[in-house]
């Protein structure tokens, strides 16, 4: 029995030395790139270190280059192009109400949209082919990236806010490309800055995250390791009062039923709209903000019973647009809705898996190759959202990070062995000083 466990152990070593890395073929390597670092074009908004680039291989074009210059195809017109992200929403919505347990769920793509398409912005090959076909179906890479840039400049006013920022592991940043950086600051307007990741760095993220979103949402990220490279972080904030708000008349205590039976006397909101919206399984209302450009719906399943994060998982982009369509303007809707405050965080990485974005998640696969001279892969996407609705308006925020971290595989080298089949001895060593901490042996087993 020893003899067989010994031979398993040596064949074991033998076939993970052999295999290394082979799962990267076909990315460009780190050995192809200039690696003397340059000044990144980024002066201005700096802190607190400098950032020191390399600059991308000559030749290599990257699909922000694409999307800057145009030259992207235009094969859709702006309605499908809606269309076609409504399929992203809809199926990345299904997925986070499947896993919800009862509670509520409250997503931003958008949030998630901009953070991901800063990220892609440094992908290459069928990395980037999936994110893109993931977040925008049907439209060419180019294209799709010019519709993020568009949807964030249209979506911003008074009401609503965007804000987004890179944050570099200062020992690393010399791997990240200037070109790549330049494209997410002018594009995104992110704001970048190097930094140690420690403790202080998650401090500083999440201080950075809590004043864009106006204090809704504090903790975005709870550790760094020094692998990852980069956060790539995406903020919303939403504060609109209503068109025409509440009077103290129109708030009513009333019975909510939960879905789990249970029932709560709370505030509720009594008005009369003017917009009603009607499908096969559910009803709904309008209620506008006053800046003109917002406006809050309501979806309320016919049947009383359906759960209702079941309900909106089996919701397909069609049928929201179909729901969306119905608007009849040619009545009165007398409405109710309670006031709530919900809160809401989940980590995406699966349900972006499952939607067709595998290789931006797999080590060994991921082609992050105009971002960083190293190979990197998305480690995390950490999404977070914050909704109060009450009677003087609407306050929401979400926050949305993406975590880009060096492979830790290394080049295969010389092949040695080690198998511990034996009796041996084994240290815990301070690497200052090479002196061990914790000395021992092992005998037996």
């Amino acid at each position: 029995m020893k003899k067989l466990v010994a031979v398993l152990l040596t064949t074991s070593v033998l076939l993970s030395m052999a295999v290394g890395c082979s799962g990267k073929t076909g990315k460009t390597r780190t050995s192809t790139r200039r690696e003397t670092p340059t000044e990144g074009p980024l002066n201005e908004n700096k802190e607190p270190g400098d950032v020191k680039t390399v600059n991308r291989e000559n030749g290599k074009q990257a699909v922000f280059e694409l999307s800057t210059a145009g030259a992207g195809k235009t094969t859709m017109s702006e309605e499908e192009l809606n269309q076609a992200y409504s399929e992203f929403i809809f199926a990345l919505m299904k997925r986070c109400t499947e896993n919800a347990n009862g509670e509520n769920v409250l997503i931003s793509a958008d949030s998630v949209l901009f953070a991901l398409e800063m990220a892609a912005a440094g992908a290459d090959g069928e990395t980037l082919n999936q994110m893109m076909s993931t977040l925008v179906p049907g439209a060419d890479n180019g294209e799709a990236f010019q519709f993020a840039v568009n949807r964030m400049n249209n979506l911003q006013n008074d009401s609503l806010k965007i804000a987004n920022s890179v944050w570099l592991n200062d020992a690393k940043s010399q791997n990240v490309y200037g070109d790549y950086l330049d494209y997410v600051q002018r594009h995104f307007d992110a704001t970048i800055s190097v930094i140690p990741f420690n403790g202080d760095a998650v401090d500083m993220i999440n201080g950075w995250v809590d004043e864009k979103t106006e204090g809704r949402i504090k903790e975005l990220i709870r550790e760094l390791t020094p692998d990852d490279l980069m956060v790539l972080i995406n903020a919303i904030t939403f504060d609109a009062k209503w068109a025409e708000p509440y009077s103290d008349d129109q708030v009513l205590n009333l019975v909510f039923t939960a879905g789990n039976g249970e029932t709560k006397t709370t505030p509720f909101l009594s008005s009369t709209e003017v917009a009603y919206l009607s499908g096969d399984e559910a009803v709904g209302f309008l209620k506008d903000y006053d800046d003109g450009k917002y406006t809050f719906m309501t979806i309320l399943p016919n049947d009383a019973s359906v759960d209702i994060n079941e309900f909106i998982a089996d919701m397909t982009a069609e049928e929201y647009w179909q729901f969306w369509n119905s608007r009849d303007m040619s009545g009165e809707v007398q409405a109710l809705m309670p006031e709530f405050k919900s809160e809401y965080a989940i980590e995406l990485q699966r349900a972006l898996s499952d939607m067709g974005m595998k290789d931006a998640f797999d080590e060994d696969n991921a082609d992050f190759s105009n971002m960083s001279s190293t190979d990197v892969y998305i480690s995390k996407v950490i999404h977070k959202t914050y909704i109060e609705v009450d009677r003087a308006g609407t306050k929401a925020a979400a926050a949305t990070a993406v975590v880009m971290t060096e492979s830790t595989c290394a080049e295969p080298g010389t092949v040695h062995r080690v198998v511990c089949d034996r009796p041996y001895a084994y240290a815990i060593v301070d690497r200052s000083t090479g002196l061990p901490v914790f000395l021992g042996t092992v005998e037996n087993v």
